[in-house]
């Protein structure tokens, strides 16, 4: 109980206090693996050109879950983690079981970003070593290295997300597709693209489709079939409205996230 309210006390403070965060001005490296299994080395992903959002949360944090809703639409707006900036939201204290419940609650659909639990991905060790205090922080870091921003904050919508990004010479960029495992996504042709009435789905290398959801830019799932296995399928998109839409299709190996065109 001492904890629940010390991070509530620190939840509330955050809403209040317009100081950093974190005092950092320079990242610390870190290596943590998310709540789905996928490890993830900040000095990696900055060696490779990317920015660095992360998003310290914990799971009962009311401000956390009024706002991942604008992170989720941020990560949406600047690619998908495919462009210029990879989201992260770094846990503390959690399970991977708990944070799974708040994703399915709060951050449903897909496309979307890595989450790390405190106490099963190592989160924990990532907040102290940031002196996280507040809750939530979200902070942005160049691949230089340096924390450009220390506090995003306060944050009552993507635009406030889109103004710090713009002060730091970022612009918003579509998600790419493939975003998931590369070799399944391959595997997997959507056409005709653009789309009027209908998509045919086909597969290659014996994958069998068996579930199919399709996603808005926002991450609003509009589409939900459950099929019988298929390498081949028609999808009626006719009642969608003209723009970008996002494919998840489930196999037996794996999901893939492609993107389509409708008209």
């Amino acid at each position: 109980m001492k904890k629940i309210y010390i991070l509530m006390f620190a939840c509330l403070m955050s809403f209040s206090v317009s100081k950093a965060q974190t005092t950092l001005t320079t990242a610390v490296d870190f290596t943590v693996t998310d709540v789905h299994g996928a490890t993830h080395n900040l000095f990696n992903i900055l060696n490779s050109g990317k920015y660095v959002c992360i998003d310290f949360f914990f799971t009962t944090c009311p401000p956390c879950i009024a706002t991942v809703p604008y992170f989720k639409q941020t990560f949406t707006n600047y690619g998908c983690n495919t462009q210029d900036v990879f989201f992260i939201s770094i846990d503390n204290g959690d399970t991977n079981a708990e944070v799974l419940a708040y994703e399915a609650a709060h951050v449903p659909g897909t496309p979307t970003f890595p989450s790390v639990s405190g106490n099963d991905g190592g989160g924990n060790a990532v907040v102290t070593a940031y002196g996280i205090s507040a809750f939530p922080t979200y902070i942005l870091i160049a691949p230089s290295k340096a924390i450009i921003e220390q506090d995003m904050w306060p944050i009552s919508s993507a635009a406030d997300f889109t103004a710090f990004f713009a002060a730091n010479s970022l612009t918003p960029k579509p998600c790419l597709s493939g975003i998931t495992e590369e070799n399944l996504a391959n595997s997997i042709s959507v056409f005709p693209n653009p789309a009027v009435d209908n998509l045919i789905i086909e597969t290659s290398n014996n994958e069998m489709v068996t579930a199919v959801k399709v996603y808005d830019v926002l991450g609003k799932m509009l589409i939900n079939n459950n099929v019988n296995e298929t390498a081949r399928m028609e999808l009626n998109v006719s009642d969608l409205e003209k723009g970008i839409y996002y494919m998840e299709i489930t196999t037996a190996s794996g999901v893939a996230v492609k993107k389509f065109n409708k008209q």
